[in-house]
């Protein structure tokens, strides 16, 4: 074997060596851009679980919730400062699955499946829906305000209290999953 044929075996193995690291450079990329995508997940599901919590294992919060967004009674005003804050956590759990959706972090639909459906729940009920058109500009950008109207619009034929029926102990449990 002659050098110059030494110098282009060499090339052609430094070539292929090249290539080698250009894929596996991509693949640590791709495994890194999912860990972070799932890093986002975890850290939005942990604003859900903080008031998720609150309302599961705080009855006060519970009470305040159920009552205070039916409006089946007046609030005073500590406790209207406690529901709109609530609310405003609620928007802005959800103001983020919007953000990462619209981001391309959550996939498409991700928005409207999920947080995005939750607080319309919410915003459907009296004093929700009252919130949002009063405070609704605090805090929310106008794309996100224009997709909740959406939605809300969207779903006005369906009030809040038909997406929830409690389930008495005499319903079949194979009826409550149809």
């Amino acid at each position: 074997m002659s050098l110059e044929q030494v110098f282009f075996l060499s090339q052609i193995i430094a070539s292929i060596a090249v290539v080698a690291s250009l894929i596996f450079v991509g693949y640590q990329i791709k495994e890194n851009t999912l860990a972070l995508q799932r890093n986002e997940h975890n850290s939005t599901m942990e604003q859900w679980t903080v008031i998720r919590q609150a309302i599961a294992t705080n009855r006060d919060v519970a009470e305040l919730m159920s009552v205070g967004l039916s409006g089946e009674r007046r609030l005073d005003t500590v406790d209207t400062l406690r529901l709109d804050q609530m609310l405003q956590e609620v928007g802005w759990a959800a103001f983020h699955i919007w953000d990462r959706t619209q981001r391309g972090i959550f996939p498409q639909g991700t928005f409207e499946a999920t947080g995005g459906s939750m607080f319309a729940v919410l915003l459907r009920m009296q004093r929700g829906g009252e919130w949002w058109r009063s405070d609704r500009s605090i805090g929310f950008l106008p794309g996100f305000r224009r997709d909740v109207d959406a939605m809300l619009t969207q779903s006005k034929s369906t009030p809040a209290e038909s997406t929830r029926t409690p389930v008495s102990s005499a319903t079949p449990v194979s009826e409550t999953f149809d």
